[in-house]
């Protein structure tokens, strides 16, 4: 896994997973060592995943909304069995969205499609490439593509989607309300949160796309698909989830914090210009 907060000199190892270079780990760490309770991080948004990597649900008034598979395997049941901790059940899923082509997001699309859901599957076009051509005929169905500007509404959630190609070409972020307590806030969720290429026009679009996103109006939420993605000196997932878990009647939400969000994108840039000036 690429550690967000490691110099980007480290990049050369994590081209493995960079479309057309074989994906080196094809099996997921024990889940023995990974499992983590899931939580409830904001009224509508819980948390699924492993000490790795995230998957989410949404909740809407219509249904669920599901973010990222995990490997596949046993993740899979331990997946669905986080949601029924969280009362969630799998049957009310009704959209699930593959935020990234890499394994450890979607290695449990094509079984949740076989055995679990009837829900609509989506990612973008080129990661859908990605996911058909690691995968083949095990690929799970593709039933929408998500392109720059879609948008998704269920119920009373919309989601405002973005293509941020870098981590892989087709990279998919997005934009949503979620709520403490009945009170309001934006969240922005990054698919892909750093650059693995070295394509000096790869990583020209990855700066654009992060300093665009540093001037959207209103973000005060960073919603993560690794725990350490993070800037420096700011807590990561977990340390948020303790602090979550330790919230007083009336303290701030660990989550609802706008300077850590601005940071981390300052921070991915600078990083990632000297990238640029390496690749040049």
């Amino acid at each position: 896994m690429y550690h967000h907060r490691v110099r980007y000199a480290l990049l050369a190892l994590s081209l493995l997973c960079w479309p057309g270079v074989a994906d080196a780990q094809r099996t997921p760490p024990p889940l023995s060592e990974m499992a983590k309770e899931p939580f409830k991080v904001f009224d509508n948004l819980y948390f699924l995943g492993t000490g790795e990597v995230a998957s989410y649900v949404i909740s809407t008034s219509d249904g669920l909304i599901l973010l990222d598979t995990l490997y596949g395997g046993p993740y899979t049941g331990y997946l669905i069995e986080n949601m029924r901790k969280m009362g969630l059940d799998i049957a009310d899923v009704k959209y699930v969205l593959i935020m990234q082509g890499h394994w450890d997001h979607y290695g449990g699309a094509r079984e949740l499609q076989d055995q679990h859901t009837k829900a609509l599957f989506g990612a973008a076009e080129e990661d859908w490439k990605m996911i058909e051509a690691d995968l083949g005929n095990q690929a799970p169905r593709r039933d929408f593509v998500i392109e720059e500007g879609d948008s998704l509404t269920l119920g009373d959630t919309t989601i405002n989607f973005e293509i941020t190609p870098g981590h892989t070409p087709g990279t998919t972020s997005m934009r949503f309300a979620v709520f403490d307590n009945g009170t309001r806030h934006e969240a922005y969720f990054h698919g892909g949160a750093a650059v693995r290429s070295r394509d000096a026009g790869v990583i020209r679009t990855f700066i654009a796309d992060l300093e665009r996103i540093g001037m959207i109006p209103d973000i005060e939420v960073q919603i993560t698909n690794h725990f350490d993605t993070a800037a420096t000196g700011a807590p990561d997932l977990f340390g948020r989830a303790e602090r979550l878990a330790r919230r007083k009647p009336g303290e701030p939400h660990p989550w609802v914090a706008p300077d850590d969000f601005h940071a981390w994108i300052d921070e991915t840039v600078a990083n990632t210009r000297e990238l640029l000036a390496d690749a040049q």
